[in-house]
């Protein structure tokens, strides 16, 4: 799993290279850059643990239900200079990098994972003049979840609760922001957090909180203060996002397809291993504004694992199986989807909701899909694709890693 991290990291590199390396200039220096403000901020989450599956609820191999976490954090943000273009577009937005470590009651259990991880924020509404309404969004890493060893013989798959020692860290929060004076505010925040290995490993239950975020932020130097969104040197049209990405996955069997007996033809056995995806989308979207683009986009995917329930060679175990090869047919999926995507500043948010046309190989592939995206716009063309795909609304699917160009 050491890949997912590094993976996961590769999509923040952009950000985090210029970020530290200017975390310690003046800033007149950082106005030259094109950005301005940067700020430290600390602070703390209390969180709900949401009892989502029999892990979380007392089925671990201490037999207690998992109720609190609390993780301390530290960030470093800021955000662009007024007269940049992104500044007049986005002139409360801010971006930055965050680190912290969950801690989780009761302790043992679920490890205690380090967070690092890219966000981004604005302000949704001023309340007073010292008073704002902020949403923020994080999204990186959590390295250090307790894993279970498989090959251990005393192993049981239901005791290792989220599968993998690195997942994807994903949280949105929506914050009350209140300046003290022109350096030093307080905030407050509620917050959503999801944790998940993307189905990359087994089991991947997924660990999902609620609760709120407390802290303070300093801004360094002389804040520049923000100004009303300047759109008047946009121009609405038309854009083309053609992507490529990769991953791996796991991949289930029914050993038992077609068996008469409904209990029997319906259990899922696990294929060892891991098998590789790979896929493009070509998504031309109607940019309505500097935040706003919606459009249709046909994807295609080629799953190495796909559709291999019918090509079991019955005469090997179910736990250690053997397949005949599927044609390439069997693994492919073409599809058109709906997408509709926010972008600010250097990240745009793309989420689609698609439907297979051509899928010959079974079931698989076919059918209802979701799509959630992250484009973190390394230059105002070439973007880095950090995303996930979801089957028929519920269903684990596969990741998407890879690489955009905007035409």
């Amino acid at each position: 799993m050491k890949r997912l991290s590094h993976i996961i990291f590769a999509s923040a590199l952009s950000l985090i290279i210029p970020l530290t390396s200017v975390a310690t200039e003046q800033a007149d220096t950082l106005k030259s850059r094109g950005v301005v403000d940067p700020t430290l901020s600390v602070g703390v989450r209390a969180l709900k643990i949401l009892p989502t599956n029999m892990f979380l609820r007392g089925s671990n191999e201490k037999g207690e239900r998992l109720n609190t976490s609390v993780a301390p954090v530290v960030e470093f943000t800021v955000r662009n200079a007024p007269g940049s273009r992104y500044g007049r577009w986005y002139p409360t937005a801010y971006q930055g990098i965050g680190a912290g470590v969950q801690f989780s009651q009761p302790g043992g259990i679920l490890g205690t994972p380090a967070l690092l991880y890219v966000l981004q924020g604005a302000r949704l509404a001023s309340l007073s003049s010292r008073l704002s309404l902020d949403y923020e969004w994080n999204f990186g890493a959590a390295m250090g979840w307790k894993k279970l060893d498989p090959e251990d013989p005393d192993y049981i798959r239901v005791y290792d609760g989220i599968g993998s020692s690195v997942t994807a860290y994903i949280n949105l929060g929506l914050y009350l922001r209140y300046r003290l004076n022109s350096n030093l505010s307080l905030f407050g925040a509620v917050e959503v957090t999801h944790y998940s290995n993307g189905n990359t490993n087994d089991p991947n239950p997924g660990v999902n909180m609620l609760g709120a975020r407390i802290g303070m932020s300093y801004t360094l130097g002389t804040p520049a203060g923000t100004r009303r969104a300047d759109w008047s040197d946009f121009e609405p049209g038309m854009v083309y996002d053609v992507s490529a990405y990769g991953a791996w996955r796991k991949w289930g069997y029914y050993p038992y397809l077609n068996s008469e007996y409904e209990d029997e033809a319906n259990e899922q056995c696990l294929i060892p291993g891991k098998f590789a995806v790979v896929g493009f989308s070509i998504n031309p979207m109607y940019r309505f504004n500097p935040i706003v683009s919606a459009g249709l986009s046909l994807d295609g995917q080629y799953d190495e694992g796909a559709n291999l329930s019918s090509y079991y060679v019955e005469s090997t175990p179910t736990d250690d199986p053997r397949f005949y090869r599927p044609s390439f047919s069997d693994r492919i999926m073409l599809g058109v989807s709906a997408r509709v995507e926010a972008r600010m500043s250097l990240f745009a948010i793309n989420i689609g909701l698609g439907h297979s046309v051509l899928a010959p190989g079974g079931p698989d592939q076919r059918g209802w899909y979701n799509t959630f995206s992250l484009k973190t716009f390394v230059t105002d063309r070439v973007f880095l694709l950090t995303g996930y795909k979801l089957l028929r609304f519920q269903y684990p699917g596969n990741l998407m890693l890879g690489l955009g160009y905007r035409f």
